[in-house]
């Protein structure tokens, strides 16, 4: 499975690309721009998107145009510390499959991604 990682913070992406990397294929950027300019010569299976990516830019944003540019190919998971029920309306609503909390942990991601046998 192939994961497209953005999240602004260097720390976090590097953790999480750590993290999901013990499995998965991860390809992490900290812009929106180097991340959509990737998606074009690239596939994922699912992208991981930090709820805020800096100034005017947050998660549904990057979103928009990744669905634009490949389809709904993909699953998406914001990646967050909080929302709130209007923020997670929101966001379902602009085509994120789930939520998913920091800190990450493979376990919940594999659980939202549908990899985990009940």
């Amino acid at each position: 499975m192939k994961v497209l990682v953005v999240d602004d913070e260097e720390l976090d992406l590097f953790i999480c690309q750590k993290l999901l990397s013990l499995e998965f294929q991860t390809t992490g950027f900290n812009s929106s721009k180097d991340a959509l300019a990737w998606a074009r010569q690239n596939d994922f299976d699912v992208a991981l998107i930090d709820y805020y990516l800096g100034p005017g830019i947050l998660a549904g944003n990057l979103l928009k145009e990744l669905i634009a540019m490949k389809g709904p190919s993909f699953k998406a998971f914001v990646l967050t510390n909080y929302v709130d029920e209007k923020q997670m309306a929101e966001l379902m609503n602009s085509g994120f499959t789930d939520v998913i909390t920091k800190p990450l942990t493979l376990e919940v991601f594999r659980k939202k991604a549908g990899l985990l046998i009940p």
